[in-house]
């Protein structure tokens, strides 16, 4: 699907590692923390340093082969455990427009998949950073180069996400009629920039945004889920099982004092 390009005699705004970047995450084995909790969603990077090179991500009960040290790992659609052991992990959320802005591919292909980071940007400049710097820093050259290298944002997918955003309770019908897309362009769009067909998308990012919401706040529980779209608790519950395999309290437990999710 062809991007819109900017209207004559309008630049588009500058890219900004800050409206890229939904999230930072670092783990310390000092801390005693060897694994960390994947929610659905994404994607991300991550990058390991030092440690016996065994880390593996579980889903589902299933291990992955080990897993390079600079990895990046496409949208998710369940939850999914790194166990990254004595090695100190940084890790990376992207926003959900941020794969259409940066690269011109179809993320499809990368959906619930973590391959090196050089699968997806052969020329990434070497991500070499002081442990003591933090996750920000550690990805600051690769977020910048990838600014500067000329992609214009992705319109359609903006306009996706905003009505998504606007609109919970809204159908894959409405964003299409609302965009002016039949529902083959909708789908096309949906699967390159997000990774995910329309339904799906419109489903997990309602969930994740809303689980992300109520686990540092378990008090906003029915205040959050209405105005998400969910109809009651039990609405909500089911997508928990659906994408968590546990409730609520059952992934509060599982994150314990690990800090947050990547």
């Amino acid at each position: 699907m062809d991007r819109p390009s900017p209207a004559p005699g309008r630049r588009a705004p500058p890219l900004s590692p800050d409206g890229l970047v939904a999230g930072y995450v670092a783990r310390m084995p000092a801390a005693g923390v060897r694994e960390t909790i994947v929610l659905p969603g994404g994607p991300r990077l991550y990058m390991l340093l030092g440690g016996a090179g065994d880390a593996r991500l579980t889903r589902r009960g299933r291990r992955s082969d080990l897993l390079p040290r600079v990895g990046f790992i496409g949208p998710t659609t369940t939850i999914a455990q790194l166990d990254h052991g004595d090695a100190l992990l940084f890790g990376l959320r992207l926003r959900a427009t941020a794969w259409a802005t940066l690269f011109d591919r179809d993320l499809s292909r990368f959906t619930d998949r973590i391959v090196p980071l050089a699968t997806i940007d052969p020329v990434a400049p070497p991500i070499v950073c002081d442990p003591g710097a933090g996750a920000a820093a550690a990805f600051a050259p690769w977020l910048a180069a990838r600014c500067a290298s000329g992609h214009a944002r992705d319109a359609v997918a903006q306009r996706i996400v905003a009505r998504i955003d606007a609109s919970p309770r809204t159908s894959v019908a409405e964003i299409g009629a609302a965009l002016g897309l039949t529902p083959q362009q909708v789908s096309a769009a949906c699967l390159h920039a997000f990774g995910l067909p329309p339904k799906r998308l419109l489903m997990l990012r309602r969930f994740v945004r809303v689980l992300r919401r109520l686990l540092p706040d378990p008090t906003a529980t029915g205040r959050v889920l209405w105005e998400a779209g969910y109809v009651d608790h039990s609405h909500f519950a089911k997508d928990c099982r659906r994408f968590l395999d546990t409730s609520l309290h059952g992934i509060r437990q599982r994150l314990g004092d690990g800090g947050d999710p990547l």
